[in-house]
């Protein structure tokens, strides 16, 4: 991106983003993903005959062994949608998210993290490492998903450049309506699974209806 109005106006606001968090106040990194991701919630405004991008995060649920992070191996999804151009678009892309650089995990948090980014593989191929910053106010760093290995490739690249380079100049974001649609929402129901090239969709289980026992009243339970 070669407009340096457009590359100002990107870096301000990702930066307003990052200001703020103190990781002495966000230790946990899903706190700190939290706070980032809805700070990044609004428009960016490019200027007359520019248009404009609206942000549109979720945080994934990840309460219990069936949430949607446990299923998905996401812990956010971003929605990027142009307006005020000729030819507005949408796209959106899932993250996994790690406290610094994924180069220093220990061994078994790169394994559940490969493992993470297997259940992102199966739904797209524009998925990403978000790496949290250790520092006051330091952008965030991302890594590329790489769907055939069904990993993580290169080097570490800043948010703000990640949203120049690649999204905004059309390299990166899935655009399929049906997975902007699923990731409207933390439960990510709508996500369709590719499974060896063939989708479906995750049924829903239905809740197990209690068995109700007979209320003894006052006459143990018998007949008048």
């Amino acid at each position: 991106m070669e407009n340096p109005e457009i590359r100002e106006k990107v870096r301000e606001y990702f930066l307003n983003a990052c200001k703020p968090l103190d990781r002495d106040r966000y230790t946990q990194e899903s706190a700190y993903v939290d706070a980032f991701i809805g700070r990044l919630d609004g428009e960016l405004d490019f200027g007359p005959q520019n248009g404009s991008i609206k942000f549109t995060p979720t945080i994934v649920a990840d309460r219990g062994p069936g949430s949607a992070e446990n299923k998905f191996g996401a812990d956010f999804a971003i929605v990027f949608q142009s307006m005020g151009v000729e030819a507005p678009t949408q796209k959106a892309i899932i993250s996994q998210a790690k406290n610094g650089s994924v180069d220093k995990l220990s061994k078994a948090e790169t394994e559940r993290l490969q493992l993470q980014c297997k259940k992102m593989a199966r739904v797209t191929t524009e998925y990403l490492i978000l790496e949290a910053p250790m520092s006051m106010g330091a952008m965030p760093t991302v890594r590329f998903g790489d769907k055939a290995k069904e990993s993580w490739e290169g080097d570490s690249i800043a948010f703000d450049e990640y949203f120049l380079e690649h999204v905004l100049s059309c390299r990166h974001g899935d655009r399929r309506s049906s997975f902007v649609k699923g990731v409207a929402t933390s439960n990510l129901s709508g996500i369709k699974v590719d499974v060896d090239g063939l989708e479906y969709t995750p049924e829903k289980k239905p809740r197990k209806k209690r068995s109700r026992k007979p209320s003894l009243g006052n006459n143990g339970g018998k007949q008048p």
